[in-house]
């Protein structure tokens, strides 16, 4: 398999799209005819992404196809793990050839799409549950909204972010200390955390929305590229990146305002007819935190799924290790730390992921 282009590895990641290929019906074709109608430069990609597909759909024997996993993960782990002790991570990127980087990448897609295909030809597993496909672009972290509805996005400080389809968020793994930063592509519904000490800015177009702890709206017209700001509670300055030092506009609960594509100007719109009401309480469901003797393992995974963090920890020294726990409006590491108490474990955070340590429950 040659090396592919990020984009068609994008299509090959989304369950939406490979239901699409497979087994198509009214809801992916819609949505993806539209997609393709607002990226009339993509058709090449769509067509390569589905041909490797429909060629890996083509196997047969998930046995084979296991062993063929097997062998070269195993091979992959013994040509990336050094012979340093101190290296605890396998990242050692300056002593791997990019050629062998391209072919090991090559033949895990293949692995995971393979899975995935096999999946859709499985009649006993016919349910899709897409997810936000996630991807990491310069230790930040790329969190885009494939399928057809709303899907909710957890932030490490607390924070939450509902995407609309074909929405996307760029930040950091870990917000940075001194202020947090998120780059929105599409139209979203953010709820932040309060911290007087770390303002949130988010950032979309020529706009730029600073806020300590509140709740907003934004929208892009796809059809004039007008962007609206629209707060349901607490306070928000709105400003535009390319001037800066202009007074922002303030918005408080049930106000607007509009940025106008075409003549760059942004002017405070009449109050929101009516109360505006929680887009929450309508759109993605929620996250359940909510554990009853639940193997830590699992528990874990949820909080991987949920954030888009990797936790790295031993399955077997944990196994045994069952919690009963109900969290709610706890930041990632607050969350984090109330399941390793409970379990007699510690972690550590490096290169924006998590380590934990422990031994066995008894």
């Amino acid at each position: 398999m040659q090396h592919l282009d990020e984009q068609v590895w994008t299509l090959l990641q989304n369950d939406l799209f490979l239901r699409w290929t497979l087994s198509a019906d009214e809801t992916t074709t819609a949505f993806w005819e539209k997609w393709m109608e607002e990226h009339p430069d993509r058709p090449g990609l769509v067509r390569r992404a589905q041909e490797i597909i429909r060629e890996l759909s083509s196997l047969e024997n998930p046995k084979d196809t296991e062993q063929f996993s097997a062998d070269i993960w195993a091979d992959v782990q013994a040509r990336l793990t050094t012979t340093t002790p101190d290296m605890a991570v396998i990242r050692p990127r300056a002593t791997i050839s990019r050629r062998w980087l391209y072919w090991a990448a090559a033949c895990l897609l293949g692995l995971i799409i393979t899975g995935t295909v096999l999946r859709y030809h499985n009649p006993h597993n016919q349910q899709v549950s897409p997810q936000v496909a996630t991807h990491v672009i310069d230790q930040d972290l790329l969190r885009t909204n494939f399928s057809a509805t709303d899907r909710e996005v957890l932030l490490v400080d607390g924070s939450t972010v509902i995407l609309q389809p074909g929405a996307s968020i760029r930040h950091a793994a870990f917000l940075e200390k001194d202020k947090r930063e998120v780059y929105l592509e599409g139209n979203a519904f953010f709820e932040i955390a309060k911290d007087a000490d770390r303002p949130f800015y988010v950032y979309t177009k020529d706009l730029v929305v600073r806020v300590l702890g509140t709740s907003f709206n934004v929208t892009t017209n796809k059809d004039n590229g007008d962007v609206t700001v629209l707060v349901q509670s607490g306070k928000v300055a709105v400003s535009k990146k390319t001037n800066p030092a202009h007074q922002p506009l303030i918005l408080v609960s049930n106000q607007q305002v509009l940025y106008k594509e075409q003549t760059h100007d942004l002017v405070q719109a009449n109050p929101a007819t009516e109360k505006v009401t929680s887009y929450r309480s309508s759109t993605a469901t929620s996250t359940p935190f909510n554990f009853e003797e639940a193997p830590v393992a699992d528990i874990f995974r949820t909080l991987e799924n949920a954030y888009a963090i990797v936790l790295h920890y031993d399955q077997k020294t944990f196994s045994a290790c069952a919690v009963t726990t109900s969290l709610t409006d706890e930041t990632f590491e607050e969350k984090l730390k109330i399941i390793c108490e409970a379990i007699g474990a510690t972690y550590t955070i490096k290169d924006n992921e998590v380590f934990i340590d422990g031994k066995p429950c008894k």
